[in-house]
């Protein structure tokens, strides 16, 4: 229980507390008007300071953070089965807790007969323990639930939405969480809860997979409209066959250069044979010549005399003996003239034979190398194109493997859903009487109030997973929300102490009551009294003096606590001044 708050800030209204029923007030003065308000006195700002001393975040627009407070010790007296503590925080350095042990508590052991500075987080580890129960040596239980997931159900704070609705202290608590959490303060299979927010991220995480099948970005990568298996063997059999080209290819070191030699061996060939080509017109022309000089038979001499006669001077030509003599030795001296030219052709064109025969040889062996080895350029080629063959093989196994691992997956959830269908049915049969007394507990805090009747249901949904709920059979009654959430706070905090924990403080703003009719209030806080008393438990509330209902005055009027906050000025206030 908290004993007392107080701070090193010297304004600051220290506030003393005991057990049961403690009611914190928010009076009106005589000078006040229609527009003063308390809103800002200081009953907020307190269940702040008391989540800041159990370990709460402190964001940076906090109150805590301000220049004027940040340097200042927020004090904590507390007990926990009956070992007192002292815990100090403050803005400035709001990662770390004080703790002082009262001399022979059994918590010297932990935090030494000295005060201590410690983590935040150590110290909710410590809060997780001493008050919940919780065994930070359990991975999963340590791993989904913490102090600061529980307590808040015990301090909801209005600014966070911990009074729209009975089983979230957070507005946008998730399912998972809440079930997990509220299974664990019901004394259900917390662990089952686990499960069921295992299952479900495993079949976001499917569904995700899904989405990413269907984005364009994965449809540029692979083609819709074929058949993997198909493919993928297809495809198998064309790099089987680039293997064994590539195992029989050899690369013959100067490949290069032998290509290069070829070639210019087979352009000699060509000029060769294109020279000889010519050269064999000519050879074909001169023997045509020579056969015409052989053919030339008697000729007129007379003619031919006389022609050159006219022509010729006298002294040049004798007579006809002369001139047959003189064209004979033209016509030996053309043939001389002819042979001589065809026989000069003739082993012109013999000499390049022999040459192309030559390169032919050379060509030839040239070629014999190039048919049995390969340029490592076309090796490169051949690999590369084995390689980019292999990925779109690789690329195909990984889409055949994601698509076989969903249904495989899917397949398995459904397995696993119905299984944990059963284990949760069957599990709250087992836990039968945790369950009962839960609702029970509701039902006896429903029947106190005035013409409400809320209950608990504790069940399964459609898909099996955990159903924690308050419903209320009295729809019309006003404040009925706030009543249904103050009939599940009471339930927690007995079924806290019915579980043999240590958790055995409550607190209630305002905001709880602000809705709620003045006969419902006072019957809330008559069974409040009642029950903290009875059970154990201290019961903290936050309220506007005017909306204590005059009827129960007298039955609480020494659970008021000597500290009322007032708003005749800033020193009315909490904290003792505006910010």
């Amino acid at each position: 229980m908290i004993e007392k708050i107080y701070s090193t800030l010297e304004t600051f209204k220290d506030i003393n507390f005991h057990k049961g029923l403690n009611i914190l007030l928010a009076d009106v003065t005589q000078k006040s008007t229609d527009k003063d308000t308390r809103n800002g006195l200081g009953k907020t700002t307190f269940i702040e300071i008391i989540h800041f001393l159990l370990g709460g975040s402190c964001s940076r627009t906090s109150f805590l953070k301000l220049p004027r407070f940040s340097e200042h010790f927020f004090i904590m007296d507390m007990k926990i089965d009956d070992s007192k503590l002292i815990v100090k925080r403050r803005g400035i350095e709001s990662n770390y807790i004080y703790i002082l042990c009262e001399k022979g508590s059994k918590f010297e052991a932990i935090f030494g007969p000295a005060e201590k500075k410690i983590k935040v987080t150590e110290w909710n580890e410590f809060l997780g323990s001493s008050l919940f129960n919780l065994n930070s040596a359990d991975f999963r239980i340590n791993e989904n639930l913490k102090f600061r997931t529980l307590f808040p159900y015990f301090a909801r704070k209005a600014s966070d939405g911990g009074f729209l609705e009975a089983s979230k202290y957070f507005k946008n608590q998730k399912v998972f969480p809440t079930q997990i959490a509220l299974t664990y303060l019901l004394g259900l299979d917390t662990k089952l809860a686990i499960d069921q927010k295992m299952l479900d991220e495993k079949k976001k995480e499917i569904a995700d997979l899904k989405k990413v099948l269907k984005t364009d970005a994965y449809k540029e990568i692979v083609s819709e409209n074929i058949n993997l298996d198909t493919e993928i063997t297809i495809l198998n059999e064309k790099a089987l066959n680039f293997r064994r080209e590539l195992d029989s290819f050899q690369v013959h070191p100067k490949y290069k250069d032998i290509e290069i030699e070829a070639s210019i061996h087979a352009k000699q060939i060509s000029e060769l044979s294109n020279r000889n080509f010519i050269d064999r017109q000519i050879i074909s022309d001169l023997k045509d010549a020579s056969m015409n000089e052989e053919q030339i038979s008697e000729i007129s001499i007379k003619d031919l005399y006389a022609e050159v006669k006219v022509k010729l001077p006298e002294a040049l030509i004798k007579n006809f003996v002369d001139s047959k003599k003189f064209h004979e030795s033209i016509v030996s001296n053309r043939k001389n003239y002819l042979n001589s030219e065809l026989n000069n052709y003739e082993k012109i064109v013999q000499e390049r034979e022999v040459q192309v025969e030559k390169l032919s040889i050379e060509r030839s062996k040239s070629m014999a190398i190039l048919n049995t080895h390969g340029a490592l350029e076309q090796h490169s080629i051949l690999q590369a194109r084995l390689n980019e063959l292999l990925n779109k093989i690789e690329m195909y196994k990984n889409q055949q493997n994601i698509i076989s691992s969903i249904r495989e997956e899917e397949a398995n959830l459904k397995i696993a859903e119905q299984k944990l269908i059963i284990e949760v049915t069957k599990s709250l049969e087992e836990h039968k009487t945790m369950k009962q007394k839960a609702i029970l507990l509701v039902e006896e805090a429903s029947k106190s109030l005035y013409n409400s009747a809320a209950q608990l249901n504790i069940g399964q949904t459609k898909n099996g997973r955990y159903d924690i709920e308050m419903v209320s059979r009295n729809q019309g009654s006003t404040g009925i929300n706030s009543m249904l959430i103050y009939c599940f706070d009471m339930m927690l905090i007995q079924m806290s102490l019915y579980l043999e924990r240590k958790m055995n403080i409550l607190i209630h703003d305002s905001a709880l009551y602000d809705p709620v009719d003045e006969r419902q209030v006072t019957e809330a806080i008559r069974f409040g009294k009642e029950k903290s008393s009875e059970r154990g438990f201290q019961y903290i509330i936050t309220l506007n003096s005017d909306d204590l209902p005059e009827g129960i005055y007298e039955e609480v009027k020494g659970n008021i606590l000597s500290k009322v906050l007032t708003d005749s000025d800033e020193s009315g206030t909490l904290l003792g001044v505006y910010y």
